[in-house]
């Protein structure tokens, strides 16, 4: 498991629908709050405001992209415009440049004990334009096969669809949660730039016995 320096808030991103990823899991992390401590009830710190969100620019990581192996979605939660020229996205974390670009969603994390990330829950909902990319699975296979994928890269595949979702709702449970596996899902929908309706949404476990994610349900749809 991959981790940042300092209090960082956690949560685990996921790749390949009807079918398994092995290999460490992938962590989203964001800066914690100032201050620390234990309480019975949960703690909930929200963002943008009392601190300045997700380190990283969209959900995509080395090995995790959410496919129903036809295409790929990739939701940006800053801008796309903001991300550097040469930043691979497969690196995933960009403290403290990543911080300077514009979220695309609000959230809130729910911790148990400040200063022992990861917090046991997180959602964030989209601002009413949040963009995801469409590629096809076989293009963007093609495009990390030397483990770089800029977002000039990304930009050029052939098959890329854009679209702008005017509602996103996502929302992680993290393995120190009562119950014994990390969950997370996402629900968007919107429209494409070519004028088309979109729907996006997947659900994913993770297996902490094995460090396995499965996406048992991913659906994207253009109508």
């Amino acid at each position: 498991m991959r981790r940042l320096i300092c209090s960082f808030l956690s949560i685990s991103l996921s790749a390949c629908a009807n079918d398994v990823i092995t290999g460490p899991r992938a962590d989203r992390a964001l800066p914690g709050a100032a201050s620390s401590g234990q309480s019975s009830a949960p703690i909930i710190v929200q963002y943008p405001g009392e601190h300045p969100g997700p380190p990283y620019y969209a959900l995509l990581a080395r090995g995790f992209a959410p496919t129903d192996n036809s295409w790929a979605g990739i939701v940006f939660v800053r801008s796309p415009s903001c991300i550097p020229v040469g930043f691979n996205l497969l690196d995933e974390f960009d403290p403290p440049t990543a911080w300077g670009c514009e979220l695309t969603v609000e959230g809130e994390a729910w911790w148990h004990d400040l200063s022992t990330p990861p917090p046991f829950q997180l959602r964030e909902q989209g601002l009413g334009a949040v963009p995801i990319y469409f590629v096809r699975w076989s293009e963007l296979q093609a495009a990390i096969a030397d483990d770089v994928l800029t977002s000039g890269e990304l930009q050029q595949l052939p098959s890329l669809l854009i679209g702008h979702a005017s509602f996103l709702d996502h929302v992680v449970h993290n393995t120190n949660q009562p119950t014994n596996h990390g969950h997370e899902t996402l629900v968007s929908r919107g429209l494409l730039e070519d004028g088309r309706s979109f729907e996006f949404r997947y659900n994913e476990k993770f297996l902490p016995e094995t460090g396995v994610h499965v996406f048992p349900n991913v659906k994207i749809e253009f109508k």
